[in-house]
């Protein structure tokens, strides 16, 4: 259903000192980590081996005014906490098409999967949410290619341990919109700074073309306020795009996607 680019090669015709003669060389991109954005706070990460990690898949039409698409079949599963817009592969009665054979990583620990090598950091989720479970949120670290991405989850301001447990984080995946909902101004200052990610790619904010007034959560800002006035914002133009270790950039810039195209709104809104 989505197109991998990892396979792909580039001919590159060469000339061949004086003698006129070309020779072809086969050149092979430098394997990275594609990630599809799906929707909400869920990413769909590729390694070079083909190996996909689905994290925080959602419910659909729980809290969140959209559905959840068909045809997407992770090798495995990442859930930062047990709130519905986040755990919802934890519902196997659900018509998610992936099976309890497939690999569902949701604590604190080292694991792997394919070329991917996951840790998840203990972490808190923010105040005043998450009390019915302990406030349980498992920041996702992965590894793969020689980049490092975390995805926070809903986690709330960081510990010194917590930054420890992180270590170096090339692509940080985090709460934001412009309502504050998860982090608030001050939160998110002191976060980037211990974190000092090259690369931050914004999530959990309400996706205006999916959720009106009616059937969003009134307490979740968009996307816009909180770009507002940052230095090195992107737009994707798309829901996927691959990095490369190599290609991180040394000023922090912030990467946006769009939403999947094949996400959609209930029939019927």
């Amino acid at each position: 259903m989505r197109p991998c680019g990892f396979s792909r090669a580039l001919a590159l015709v060469v000339l061949a000192g004086c003698t006129g003669e070309t020779s072809e060389e086969v050149v092979t991109p430098t394997p990275g980590i594609e990630i599809e954005y799906i929707a909400h706070a869920s990413f769909l990460l590729r390694a070079s081996d083909g190996t996909e990690l689905l994290i925080d898949p959602y419910a659909s039409r729980v809290w969140l005014g959209y559905d959840w698409p068909e045809g997407i079949e992770p090798d495995a599963v990442l859930i930062t906490h047990p709130h519905y817009d986040h755990d919802a592969g934890r519902y196997r009665e659900m018509p998610f098409p992936w099976g309890p054979d497939v690999t569902v990583i949701d604590m604190p620990g080292a694991y792997t999967v394919g070329d991917f090598r996951v840790t998840g950091v203990e972490g808190k989720h923010a105040d005043p949410y998450g009390m019915e479970f302990g406030q349980l949120n498992t920041i996702m670290v992965v590894d793969a290619a020689g980049l490092r991405i975390a995805h926070l989850g809903d986690n709330g301001p960081l510990t010194p341990d917590m930054v420890t447990g992180l270590g170096r984080i090339d692509v940080l995946m985090m709460p934001a919109d412009g309502e504050y909902h998860i982090l608030s101004e001050e939160s998110t200052r002191a976060l980037l700074e211990a974190v000092q990610p090259s690369l931050v790619i914004p999530m959990h904010y309400r996706l205006g073309d999916l959720e009106t007034e009616a059937d969003a959560p009134s307490d979740l800002g968009g996307i816009d306020p909180w770009l507002a006035g940052l230095p090195g914002v992107q737009h994707v133009g798309g829901n996927i795009t691959t990095l490369r270790a190599g290609e991180m950039a040394a000023v922090r810039s912030y990467l946006v996607f769009e939403h999947a195209p094949f996400v959609s709104k209930p029939s019927g809104s």
